[in-house]
C-alpha cells in the first residue's frame, strides 16, 4: 500500500479505495497556494469524498473517502458524513483565516464514542464543540495509533505532520492537507 493509500485509510477510519492517485512531486508554487475550501464529491468510484481545493483552483487528493455503512441505521450515511465533516472543515479553515495553520488533529473520547477532532494546541482535547467525526468500529480500538499512521503516511520531505504531547499524538493539519496536493 503507497503512503497516499495509508493516509487515505488512516485519516477517514473507513476502508480505502483505488481512488487514482497524482504524483508526490509538486512545485513550490502549487503548495504555497492558499486553501479556498473543502468539497464533498463523488469520486469515480462513486464514493462519497471529501477534498481540498487551492485558490487558484487547484484539487487535492481525498482526504476522506466515505465508505462505511456502519453508521448509516442511525442516519449518518457516508453522504451525510461527507456533508457534515466537509462543513465542519470548512468552518475551521473560515475560522482560522482561510489557513490551517496553526490548526491539529487529535483523538478523544466524546460522549463515550472514539472521535477525530481539531484542536487549535498541542495541549487540547476532544470535546463536543471540535468534534471532526466518529471513528469506525475497526479504528476505534486504536485512534492514537491510527494518528501516528497517518502522520507517517506524508510524501516523504514535506515535514513532520505529528507531535506528541503527553504519549497524545497530534496531526498537524496544514501539513496533512499539503500532503494531499
Amino acid at each position: 500500500m503507497n503512503r497516499k493509500q495509508l493516509l487515505q485509510v488512516a485519516i477517514a477510519g473507513v476502508v480505502a479505495t483505488s481512488v487514482p492517485l497524482i504524483s508526490a512531486q509538486k512545485s513550490v508554487a502549487q503548495s504555497a497556494a492558499p486553501l479556498s475550501s473543502f468539497q464533498c464529491q463523488i469520486s469515480e468510484d462513486q464514493l462519497f469524498v471529501t477534498l481540498a481545493v487551492r485558490q487558484n483552483g487547484q484539487v487535492s487528493d481525498p482526504m476522506i473517502v466515505w465508505k462505511t455503512e456502519e453508521f448509516s441505521g442511525a442516519g449518518y450515511t457516508p453522504e451525510r458524513r461527507c456533508t457534515e465533516v466537509t462543513s465542519r472543515l470548512n468552518t475551521l479553515l473560515q475560522e482560522n483565516n482561510q489557513s490551517l495553520q496553526g490548526l491539529y488533529m487529535t483523538a478523544g473520547l466524546v460522549n463515550g464514542e472514539a472521535v477525530l477532532c481539531a484542536v487549535s494546541s498541542t495541549r487540547a482535547g476532544c470535546n463536543t464543540r471540535n468534534v471532526l467525526f466518529t471513528l469506525n468500529h475497526a479504528n476505534r480500538r486504536n485512534p492514537s495509533q491510527m494518528l501516528r499512521n497517518l502522520a507517517s503516511a506524508g510524501v516523504v520531505g514535506s515535514g513532520n505532520a505529528i507531535q506528541e504531547s503527553g504519549g497524545q499524538p497530534y496531526v498537524d493539519l496544514a501539513i496533512l492537507v499539503n500532503q494531499l496536493f
